[in-house]
């Protein structure tokens, strides 16, 4: 009794040491998005931005990695300098420089990116980074912050850039919402992941 007692004990030891490595999927989900804190339209001083809330609410929904894109050179905290930082690069469609990088990139089949609408447009420095990476085979879903423009041409404007990328639709929520009302925030999002056959 006492040898298959011991014979147990020693099998169960051997079977705790044995790593249990849990199963790999292909579906990895990462959110990209960039976003401005300080003086905002229709929403004042601000210490994190309205894209900001909004991404956080989508990688907590999905399980996902999150990549914030940081300028290296930062915006203009005060809102008329920033519309003046913005307009220029728009105008001469610069593609400014963000911190960091994304080493496991081909891990992710599934990128959320993130921005708001500054004058009608995406800012430029998520061009730099929708440049700057292959997402060929990938699904990009698009989602903003604005106060009145909704998505204007962004759904457009990506869906002509990532051409290899399949371009689910996107979505806009004002930035007051986001910033202030976070329940109605998330039923949103969720709704919306629902919608685009993400969520259940």
């Amino acid at each position: 009794m006492k040898k298959l007692i011991s014979l147990l004990l020693v099998t169960v030891l051997l079977c705790a040491a044995i790593p249990v490595f849990a199963e790999e999927t292909s579906a990895h989900v990462l959110v990209v998005y960039f976003s401005h804190a300080g003086e905002n339209y229709n929403v004042g001083v601000i210490e994190e931005g309205n894209t900001a809330k909004m991404g956080k609410i989508i990688a907590e929904q999905m399980g996902a990695d999150v990549f914030e894109l940081v300028p290296v050179v930062p915006y203009p905290e005060d809102y008329d300098s920033c519309l003046d930082v913005a307009t220029r690069e728009q105008q001469k469609k610069a593609r400014p420089e963000y911190e960091g990088e994304i080493g496991n990139w081909d891990q992710y089949d599934t990128i959320f990116i993130g921005f708001p609408i500054w004058w009608g447009n995406i800012p430029n420095i998520v061009y730099t980074f929708m440049e700057a990476y292959d997402f060929s085979g990938k699904t990009v879903i698009p989602f903003n912050t604005h106060e009145g423009s909704g998505q204007a041409h962004s759904q457009r404007d990506i869906e002509g850039l990532l051409t290899d990328a399949s371009v689910l639709k996107g979505l806009a929520v004002r930035g007051s919402k986001a910033q202030s009302d976070v329940e109605g925030t998330d039923a949103e999002v969720a709704g919306w992941l629902k919608s685009i056959g993400l969520a259940e």
